[in-house]
């Protein structure tokens, strides 16, 4: 699809609806994880809870190689250099499968010290490390897909990866259960079966992206030297995909100190925390469709040096957006204790997790802006930009606004969510600001001198 040309709202939601359903399916799978840890027992469900920013570390180099390689992509094909565009690709390609390895390794081996740190112990701890170190397995199925897929989302077609989370779903939908309970000749496997069911589903991912990849008439270009990785190509890979990658594991590392401060709560708290943004994740779903949208759209047009179209496509994406979270934000205020009623009968879990919702029903506004300008800066190529502000919010302002609203003011656990909330609105704020500045300083550059 050319992205630089035609009716922008419907080129947005054209990529944003499938790429939105998609992340509905992932969303459940990881749901349907909850809800079966939560039939195992109240530490099994701690120590998904526990894991999640451990598996933010995995997800970060594999969103972030993706988020990279899809920039790199788009803007080539903007610019109409459609054998570069390959080139850059397969080089993605092979760099990405040897980190993998490496990523995998370091992620089984941090998984105990850091719930340690955390303060899991005795079942708490062996459940949420059975679940982490098996995924660790899965580390190359993770970040390749990520970028076997980034090559199609370069090209505006989201429809393949919503097709692959769907059918990824039912294939977890039916192998939790089997895996994790023990059905038929099966044992039981608690959490680890759950981490297996979800590594099946990263291998299907795989084959079936990579087979549309293939079938992509941009494959014709390829060359088996483009393999042969290439130092400066290498470079520019990496000046692109570990920024991004890093931006990814700056939100794992707000992940953890939000944890640190919950999990001083006690149990309860943290499996009411990570039921909760189970559910956060569902109401952010369709305007996460359209972040994905964003940064297809201005890689392209960034390519095509289309600064106006970028800006305009970003207040268009940003309006949906936010007309999107009126109805989510409605949803957490009446809904939210009711949603997590759904994964536990635990009252204290439920009381728990309901508060983070009334205090997400505000925070899904902030996080439109923040995403939405996250997007484009990834797309122009400015990931350590979008690095630096998710460091701030989540890294270097919380542990203020932590201790102003938890102990200056006595708010104790509630005072935590509603330090979420402050940190993101200023580095909401500053994003927009930031980003708005850089689109009207380029645009103004090549107006002033054409040539470059």
């Amino acid at each position: 699809m050319d992205l630089t040309q035609g009716n922008i709202r419907k080129q947005l939601i054209s990529m944003a609806v499938p790429a939105g359903i998609g992340m509905l399916f992932y969303t459940l799978y990881n749901v349907v994880d909850t809800f079966y840890a939560g039939l195992i027992s109240i530490e099994a469900l701690a120590g998904l809870a526990i894991s999640f920013p451990v598996y933010f570390i995995l997800l970060a180099f594999a969103v972030g190689f993706g988020q990279g390689t899809t920039a790199l992509v788009s803007n080539l094909l903007g610019a109409k250099k459609e054998e570069d565009a390959v080139y850059i690709y397969i080089q993605s390609l092979t760099i990405s499968l040897i980190l993998s390895v490496l990523i995998g390794y370091i992620t089984y081996k941090i998984s105990e010290p850091v719930f340690i740190f955390f303060g899991a112990s005795d079942l708490f701890l062996e459940n949420g490390l059975r679940y982490m170190q098996t995924l660790a397995y899965g580390a190359p199925f993770f970040i390749f897909a990520n970028v076997i897929n980034s090559f199609l989302y370069a090209q505006g077609d989201t429809k393949k990866n919503r097709n692959a989370l769907i059918i990824g779903f039912i294939i977890n939908l039916i192998f939790n259960p089997i895996l994790s309970l023990g059905i038929g000749p099966f044992p039981a496997l608690g959490t680890m079966g759950i981490a297996i069911a979800t590594i099946l589903c990263q291998i299907f991912n795989v084959i079936y992206l990579g087979y549309f990849v293939l079938k992509s008439p941009l494959s014709k270009k390829f060359q088996f030297s483009y393999c042969k990785l290439q130092t400066k190509m290498a470079f520019d890979i990496f000046k692109q995909a570990f920024p991004a990658s890093m931006n990814m594991l700056l939100i794992g590392i707000g992940f953890f100190i939000i944890q640190k401060y919950v999990t001083g709560y006690g149990a309860n708290a943290s499996a009411g925390y990570g039921i909760a943004l189970r559910i956060e994740q569902i109401i952010l779903l369709p305007a996460i469709g359209l972040n994905t949208a964003m940064l297809s759209m201005t890689g392209q047009n960034y390519g095509a040096k289309n600064f106006d179209r970028i800006y305009e496509a970003f207040v268009t994406s940003l309006k949906l957006a936010l007309l999107l979270m009126v109805f989510g934000s409605a949803i957490l205020f009446l809904a939210g204790e009711q949603m997590a009623f759904l994964f536990t009968r635990d009252t204290e879990v439920i009381k728990i997790a309901g508060s983070y919702l009334f205090m997400a029903a505000f925070l899904t506004f902030v996080y439109q802006v923040i995403h939405q300008s996250g997007s484009v800066l990834s797309g122009m190529k400015k990931p350590t930009i979008n690095a630096f502000y998710t460091l701030l919010r989540l890294a270097i302002i919380p542990p203020f606004t932590f201790y102003f609203f938890s102990q200056t003011l006595g708010l104790g656990l509630k005072g935590i969510w509603w330090a979420i909330l402050c940190s993101n609105i200023i580095a909401a704020f500053l994003i927009f600001f930031h980003m708005r500045y850089l689109i009207k300083k380029e645009g103004l550059a090549l107006k002033t001198n054409p040539a470059t």
